[in-house]
């Protein structure tokens, strides 16, 4: 996607600086108006091979609302424009877990709020993507920045899947690589 210079949030205007991440869902843009910072992101439609979409923003929403009720702590939701696919977020400072877990950074405070929240989840019958670039240690805060949730399948909980990307293992090693993060 070639980088635009602005995005509309239902007709307020908001210039992008920099992409925070592109995932499955949509493209995560660093944007700013009247000096704040946000994080705006643009549903995409690009097929992916692992994953079926229904109405993604109607999906993303729904998504927070769960999370919310559960008490996942997350970036809030400032506006959607669901004609122009689009979400704006509390922009969370800091690194992820993702680039921690390159640098052996992760602190065992993270591991612990991480295999709670998975615990708490489970419970509720839910998993959330593990990948630890959906993660922000805030403060004493570990957040999850995507809304995305499923229910719940053992082969893809934290402890069988995620966990396998939260330190230098062979796995994350791979996943870097091919992203020229190494």
């Amino acid at each position: 996607m070639d980088a635009p210079e602005t995005l509309t949030v239902n007709g307020r205007a908001y210039t992008l600086l920099r992409l925070l991440g592109k995932g499955k869902g949509g493209y995560t843009w660093l944007a700013e108006r009247d000096g704040a910072r946000y994080a705006l992101k643009q549903i995409h439609h690009e097929p992916c091979d692992y994953y079926q979409f229904g109405d993604k923003l109607a999906a993303e929403l729904r998504d927070y609302e769960t999370l919310s009720a559960l008490g996942v702590p997350m970036p809030r939701l400032l506006d959607a424009d669901r004609a122009g696919e689009r979400l704006l977020k509390e922009l969370l400072p800091g690194e992820t877990v993702y680039r921690l877990a390159l640098r052996n950074a992760v602190e065992p405070w993270h591991w612990e709020q991480v295999r709670a929240l998975s615990q708490t989840l489970r419970e509720a019958g839910w998993n959330i993507d593990w990948f630890p670039t959906n993660f922000i240690p805030g403060g004493d805060t570990l957040y999850y920045v995507d809304y995305e949730c499923n229910p719940y399948m053992d082969q893809w909980s934290f402890e069988n899947w995620g966990a396998r990307y939260w330190s230098r293992t062979p796995e994350l090693d791979a996943y870097a690589k091919e992203h020229g993060d190494l």
